[in-house]
Order: C-alpha cells, then structure tokens, then sequence
C-alpha cells in the first residue's frame, strides 16, 4: 500500500472514530442530561452543553467530508504488478484456495468461487475484450443464481457473521475503456455499506484497480477496505 493511500485511510479512520465517539457522547450526555433536570443541579446543563459541542462537531465533520468529496476528483486505486495477469492466471489463483465443490463454471467467459480467505468470500471472475456495464451485471447475474441454486447458497445472512462477507466482482481485460473507468472511480462505500459488502476489482494488464474510499466512512466500511488491499497484496500479488 502506497504511502498517500495509507495516510488517506488513516484520515478516514480518524474521522470515523471521532465522529464515533461524538455519537455516544452526544446520546450519553443527553441521557444523564435529561436525569439530571429532575434534581435541582447546574450538572444537566453541563452535559447537554457537552451534548451541543458533539452535535456542532458532527455537522462540521459532515460538512467537510461532503465538501472535499466535490473539490477532488477521486480516481481508482492502482496496484501494479510484475507482470500482466491474465483471465486464466485469476482463475488458477481462486482454483488454488477452494475446493472442487464450491466452484462454478459456464460456457461464458465467468467463474465462480466461494471460499474463506480474510473474507468468507463469493467471487465472481469475468473476461471481456470491451466492458459494457448492462453485459457484465447480466452475466453476473447468471451466474450468481446458477451458484445459488447449485451450491446451495442462503440468501438468508447471519447478522454476527456479515461484517465478515464479502463478494469480489474481478474484471479482466486487456483495455481499460471508459465505461470501465466511470464504474472503477464510483465511491467504494457504496457497496460496502451493504450487509454482505461488495467490491469491484479490474484487472487490466499489469494492473489491479479497485474503486477509491472517501466522504463520510464508519469503521466497518473502512475495515472491509482494508480487507480488500490485503487480500490483494497476500493472495492476487503475491501470486505473480
């Protein structure tokens, strides 16, 4: 991990758990504030100036992170390797880490693979020569519901267990087109807020990209991101 992705990540976590602590705080404060009106003291009026203080941080905090979300422009997250990757190597990488049985194939240019490594994990590797976002989703799609169905999977998710979940969607391509690059640069929170986070990885040449992380994050967001970049350095770029 570079050192300017490493100090963005630190600043997301920073703000993250700032804003955390503000968060129990303010209902904290508010709770013993409330208690406290019904005793004669000048203590209710401490806390809920404590309460106001972390409300005042959090508009802040928010105001900021929406603020330099609009004055930069966030581009995917490059990694580069020794070498170019190609569809089959991806492949022989996931073959290596899962069992016969929780591997999928079909005609088309896509795999399928369920495994546990960082990440009780589903993945999803497809080729293509000229990315096309409607093409991929539907492909995609096909094959998600074919593993459903074959390898049994729940669609039932273990609230203990989902913040331990992932999908890998991995693109590989020898070009990076437009449409890729418009998929690629979207904020990663999108997906990761989702009870089984997703993330979207291309692999074009001697490069892996995954979409950037930025605006306002929480700690699990941030820490399946960086799931996601160690998982990449141990398994994809090692391998290479």
């Amino acid at each position: 991990m570079n050192e300017e992705l490493t100090l963005h990540i630190k600043k997301l976590q920073r703000r993250a758990t700032l804003s955390l602590i503000a968060i129990l705080s303010t209902i904290i404060s508010f709770g013993f504030g409330i208690l406290f009106l019904f005793v004669p003291s000048f203590v209710a009026i401490i806390f809920f100036a404590i309460a106001t203080i972390c409300i005042v941080y959090l508009i802040h905090s928010s105001r900021t992170a929406k603020k330099e979300a609009k004055e930069n422009i966030y581009k995917p997250v490059i990694f580069n390797t020794n070498k170019n990757l190609t569809f089959d190597e991806i492949v022989s990488i996931f073959k290596n880490l899962t069992d016969k049985e929780n591997q999928l194939s079909t005609p088309e240019n896509v795999r399928f693979f369920r495994l546990k490594k960082i990440f009780k994990l589903r993945t999803v590797i497809y080729r293509t020569d000229n990315f096309n976002k409607k093409d991929f989703d539907n492909t995609k799609d096909r094959i998600n519901k074919k593993a459903n169905k074959e390898l049994n999977i729940s669609q039932w998710v273990n609230r203990m267990e989902a913040g331990n979940m992932m999908r890998f969607n991995i693109i590989c391509t020898d070009v990076l087109n437009d449409a890729l690059y418009q998929f690629l640069s979207q904020n990663a929170n999108r997906n990761l807020t989702r009870v089984e986070g997703i993330i979207n990885i291309a692999v074009v040449g001697n490069q892996l990209m995954i979409p950037p992380l930025y605006n306002e994050c929480d700690l699990a967001e941030i820490s399946r991101y960086k799931g996601v970049i160690k998982f990449i350095n141990q398994v994809l770029l090692n391998n290479n």
